[in-house]
């Protein structure tokens, strides 16, 4: 088992432990207050969706960023978690800056 896999591991279970606090409030604590929220979606659904795609940092962050909003000076709407970015730099790849040849042409030729 390597270190990164280890860590992975961990990261999980520490994502899991926050939306299980998450949905135990949703659950325990939510139904007793009016509903107030003025997003879509709502914070603790925003919480439970960034600490899924981003992991416990910087789902965390997002969270709390989400939750910082969440007064009368902003006016609410839809405010879904940011989409990722897709990064297509081939040079972190090893492949020297070539771009990766075309699927299903090849020019060799077997004998």
């Amino acid at each position: 088992m390597s270190v990164r896999s280890a860590i992975d591991g961990v990261g999980k279970t520490a994502v899991r432990g926050a939306v299980f606090l998450i949905q135990l409030y949703r659950h325990m604590v939510s139904p007793l207050r009016p509903a107030t929220c003025r997003f879509i979606p709502t914070c603790s659904q925003y919480a439970v969706d960034a600490l899924t795609e981003y992991g416990l940092i910087r789902g965390s962050w997002l969270a709390a960023a989400r939750l910082a909003k969440c007064g009368p000076w902003h006016r609410g709407g839809w405010d879904p978690i940011p989409e990722r970015e897709c990064r297509s730099d081939f040079t972190a790849a090893g492949t020297d800056g070539e771009l990766p040849a075309n699927q299903g042409k090849s020019v060799s030729f077997v004998v």
